[in-house]
């Protein structure tokens, strides 16, 4: 307000002046180019259009998801089918559970085509209750990505249905911190080493001193498409003592998915290592997560594992598909490992979704688990499970 002032004092000055004859010519030009500054000060104090506020891409997205589900033994968990958990003895308990944990929830920063974040989230955070759990938290543009989410190991595109929201026991699914980078055939990825050790005396904690180095190569074909990850780590503790020790450890997946036909997708996995179990899908943090390597009365040494899977998804209808999966785990049999230590885990499902909208889904699966230990003894798990799921995603379009 106070340049319009200012500008309207000028002018009555300009205007006082028109009475001097001598300055008569001069000043009829500056009172017109003072008119043309009031003018354009009333303008901008009556308002303008304001410009609009450029706000980034910003993506909300995830699902609500249901499951009713029901053990006709004890399977260990409720909310999740994990062989490794399946507790062995008489373990003829009937269960029922109804749950939401599987629903998620997530936000993108950024345009996909461009630099981004992403933070999602599901309520798997806690056995007992919902609390929160991490999912993914990463920045990335173009092939390159840093920050929490999915092992550079796992091949997403060869992930088999199931309504289990764990999925198969042999798929390689860790989640940790790590850095990668994704070229149109070649990956390289830097990973938190994570060592997972069976210490017997329970006095050591894991240790590492380098980061585990993972390289690969996918391959597209005219008829799916063929992946191979490989993994070089090192595994290691610290005693009670305060001395470390380490072992080398590594291995590698082969993985894939086959359209056999316009319905038919066929997918597997093969993998095999040496203190590789921490990739494993039922392996990393659950029931026997330890089995990276095991703390021997001469010192630390990494375990043998392989495992693999077969799965299938065919669309019987438009909007009807029916999938199935079985997978195995198999870690060495020593004895020198404790009888109880898993020997064996076998997991299997066959699923039947209804897609009713893009959005909504109901599903139906039988599943089954099995696990043995070192000694020899078995235990198995049917399983029954209904679901219901609606995803969404909106998004703005500045």
């Amino acid at each position: 307000m106070s340049r319009v002032q200012s500008t309207f004092w000028m002018a009555a000055l300009a205007v006082a002046c028109v009475s001097t004859p001598a300055l008569a010519d001069n000043t009829q030009a500056d009172i017109r180019r003072l008119q043309d500054q009031i003018d354009s000060l009333k303008a901008e104090i009556a308002g303008e259009p304001a410009r609009s506020l450029s706000l980034p891409r910003l993506a909300v997205f995830g699902k609500v998801s249901v499951d009713a589900i029901y053990d006709d033994r004890n399977a260990g968990l409720d909310e999740l089918l994990i062989p490794s958990t399946i507790p062995m003895g008489d373990n003829d308990q009937q269960n029922f559970v109804l749950h939401g944990k599987n629903s998620q929830l997530g936000v993108r920063v950024g345009d996909k085509s461009g630099p981004h974040v992403v933070f999602a989230a599901d309520l798997f955070g806690s056995i007992d209750s919902y609390e929160l759990r991490v999912r993914d938290f990463y920045y990335k543009r173009g092939g390159f990505q840093a920050g929490y989410g999915y092992t550079k190991l796992l091949d997403g595109a060869a992930w088999p249905l199931t309504l289990d929201a764990q999925g198969p026991n042999s798929a390689i699914f860790a989640r940790q911190v790590g850095v990668s980078w994704q070229g149109d055939n070649l990956f390289v990825a830097i990973e938190d080493p994570n060592s997972e050790i069976y210490d017997p005396q329970n006095n050591s904690s894991a240790a590492g001193r380098r980061p585990d180095v993972i390289v690969g190569w996918q391959q597209s074909l005219s008829f799916g498409h063929a992946r191979l990850g490989m993994v070089s780590r090192e595994i290691g503790v610290e005693l009670a003592n305060g001395d470390q020790q380490f072992a080398q450890a590594g291995g590698a997946v082969l993985s894939g998915a086959i359209n056999a036909g316009q319905s038919l997708r066929l997918l597997a996995s093969a993998s095999a290592g040496k203190g590789f179990a921490h990739y494993y899908n039922d392996l990393s943090g659950f029931g026997d997560g330890g089995m990276d390597g095991y703390v021997f009365v001469d010192g630390l040494e990494a375990l043998e594992t392989t495992g693999g899977y077969l799965g299938a998804e065919w669309q019987v209808a438009k909007d009807w598909a029916l999938a199935s999966v079985a997978g195995q785990i198999d870690i060495e049999s020593d004895d020198r490992l404790p009888d109880d230590a898993m020997r064996r885990s076998r997991y299997g499902t066959l699923s039947l979704v209804y897609q009713h909208t893009p959005r909504l889904s109901y599903g139906a699966e039988t599943s089954y688990g099995m696990r043995d230990n070192q000694a020899g003894e078995r235990a198995e798990v049917p399983r029954v499970q209904l679901n219901f799921t609606y995803r969404f995603l909106h998004e703005n379009r500045n």
